[in-house]
């Protein structure tokens, strides 16, 4: 006994998920649905050229073929969804270098978890700082601000 059997899927209902899929991603946040539409599109594609395919080998195209634009997605869109990289001068990172900011607690083993212009930081010196200091940030380490101590006679 054929479990799908009695269905009678076409390929024009595949594409109707597929728009189905596109409206939900442009209604929900994420991008989860992007590849389920393209899963769907290729599906009903496969059943336009193969019209007798079975209702669960069509199922199981759905699944391959969702996995592999989620994964080839991925990588074209893995890069940087917010266009900007560390070198980029409008990136809010390359921003924080240079500017000055005073520790709200002292460094322990040269860090403190602190707020910057906004932000959570880890703050990194080479010597532990007291509470009230002035620091120049000097470089960004991953999620970690490199900061040194302002002497009170530079000019900031």
């Amino acid at each position: 006994m054929d479990l799908f059997s009695d269905l009678g899927i076409e390929f024009w209902h595949w594409w109707i998920l597929a728009c189905l899929m596109l409206v939900l991603e442009m209604v929900l946040p994420g991008i989860i649905f992007l590849w389920l539409s393209i899963a769907a599109a290729a599906v009903g594609f496969v059943v336009l050229l193969v019209p007798d395919i079975a209702m669960e080998l069509q199922l199981i195209a759905f699944g391959v073929f969702s996995v592999l634009s989620f994964v080839i997605g991925r990588r074209f869109l893995r890069r940087d969804l917010s266009g900007a990289n560390e070198d980029d001068v409008s990136s809010t990172r390359s921003s924080l270098v240079g500017k000055t900011t005073v520790l709200t607690e002292k460094t322990t083993h040269g860090r403190v978890r602190q707020s910057v212009y906004g932000s959570s930081w880890v703050l990194k010196s080479d010597a532990d700082l007291a509470k009230g200091q002035k620091v120049r940030v000097c470089g960004i380490e991953g999620n970690t601000l490199l900061i040194e101590a302002v002497k009170a006679e530079e000019p900031i």
